[in-house]
């Protein structure tokens, strides 16, 4: 069933050192090929040694990753960095049960050409049911909780009843996990199933999400008004546009682009009111900025990917302010150009297509049709036309053209530069020389 002949070399070495041992194929390789899906992952396991011993006579490079769990990383020539489990027991009907779930518990023999599965995994993938591996399965690592939803979402399966009460029983453990380790798992969840809002919905239903992420439960029965967004509270509107990202962004922006759907409308609990039968959220994108960034204060994604995020939040709805401003026609070209070139900059830790995705997605993230995302034709025409981009990452004046004024060196050179700035943004300025002469004129 599973081709190992790139194995050979390896199996040769370990016959050779380790008679007595069997070296199989484990975990997602093995379930992605049951289910007629082709799959990156390759874990093997050595049962019959120890994992000094293997690590001792290896020939490659080795580091030893999970002491505990006898997990080695083996960098094999022609497959590069492999994940070795090294485990000193011959019995792999009592060591798949330290496993996650069935459907992972199932192994290859790599010689014998024989297929492990003592636990039904393969039953249970054929069911589409998700299934613990033992009764200690999700004790043992309540992460674990994390990797059964993105599971149920990616493989669109359904939850064992018993897997439900083991999840139940290990919540109060959740929110004392390493953070780099939740942080992996979101980062799964968010970017390997076609509807992420699936696992989201999964940790709200299960209760991880009002015990874990306060700010996130707070999107729980939070008013929008019917007219923009009859698909209900904000809640449901957040995994609307989680979806939508993941259908419209490229495989390399997803990470960003979910991140930003699930934490862009944080703000809306703190502002939303009522008023004269409508309800309203102004100024909830700024307001979404401290919970987004108490969110991420409780992983580790990073700096880049948590300004880039923050800039989605904060920024998400001027793209369709700025398009209504210019369908009033108050606006001449050059002010266009110079709105846009502010939001561009605006938004610089950001790539400017995954900002623009992540705003499509809100919109169409609700319950109304949307025909044709209006911002995208009209600033791609503006960007066709004019160097936007090119003008949003420079100044108009630089320190050297400031000293050649005669601007004192120091902290007066970035005044100057700022007020420049402040200028252009109120449309005083468009070029370098206009620039020059603006400040040569309050010099003088």
């Amino acid at each position: 069933m599973i081709d190992c002949s790139y194995l050979l070399p390896f199996q040769g070495w370990l016959e050779t050192h380790f008679p007595t041992a069997r070296l199989l194929v484990v975990g997602g390789s093995v379930r992605d090929a049951l289910r007629g899906v082709a799959s990156k992952d390759l874990d093997l396991e050595i049962v019959g040694a120890t994992p000094e011993e293997v690590a001792a006579a290896l020939p490659w490079p080795v580091q030893q990753v999970g002491k505990s769990y006898g997990l080695l990383l083996v960098d094999l020539e022609g497959l590069g960095w492999t994940e070795l489990s090294v485990d000193p027991g011959e019995d792999w009907e009592k060591l798949c049960r330290r496993r996650d779930f069935t459907c992972n518990a199932i192994a290859w023999d790599v010689v014998s050409g024989v297929l492990l599965d003592p636990l039904g995994g393969r039953a249970d993938i054929e069911a589409g049911v998700l299934r613990a591996a033992g009764p200690r399965s999700i004790a043992a690592d309540p992460l674990r909780v994390w990797r059964a939803a993105q599971f149920c979402a990616r493989f669109e399966w359904a939850v064992d009843a018993s897997l439900l009460g083991d999840i139940a029983g290990v919540l109060d453990l959740l929110p004392r996990l390493p953070r780099e380790r939740v942080t992996r798992e979101w980062e799964k969840l968010l970017v390997l199933p076609r509807r992420p809002s699936l696992a989201l919905q999964l940790l709200s239903d299960w209760g991880v999400i009002e015990r874990c992420y306060p700010e996130l439960w707070a999107l729980h029965g939070c008013e929008q008004e019917p007219e923009y967004h009859p698909e209900g509270d904000v809640w449901v509107h957040t995994l609307m546009v989680l979806d939508q990202t993941a259908r419209l962004g490229a495989p390399e922006d997803r990470l960003v682009l979910g991140l930003a759907a699930l934490l862009h409308d944080l703000g809306k609990p703190s502002t939303t009111v009522r008023e004269d039968g409508r309800i309203s959220a102004h100024g909830h994108e700024r307001a979404g900025l401290k919970p987004a960034r108490l969110w991420f204060s409780r992983h580790s994604f990073g700096e880049a990917i948590e300004l880039a995020v923050l800039d989605c939040v904060a920024k998400h709805m001027r793209p369709m302010q700025l398009v209504r401003e210019m369908d009033r026609g108050k606006m001449s070209p050059s002010q266009q150009v110079n709105a846009l070139r502010r939001l561009v900059r605006d938004v610089g830790h950001v790539a400017w297509p995954v900002f623009l995705t992540l705003c499509e997605s809100d919109q169409r993230g609700r319950g109304v049709p949307v025909g044709e995302y209006l911002p995208t034709r009209i600033f791609g025409d503006l960007l066709r036309e004019h160097p936007v981009l090119e003008m949003a990452r420079a100044d108009l004046l630089r320190g050297r053209d400031l000293l050649a004024l005669g601007v004192a060196p120091g902290k007066a050179v970035g005044e100057w530069i700022a007020r420049v700035e402040q200028a252009r943004d109120e449309g005083e300025l468009a070029t370098s020389e206009e620039a020059l002469q603006w400040v040569r004129a309050r010099l003088e």
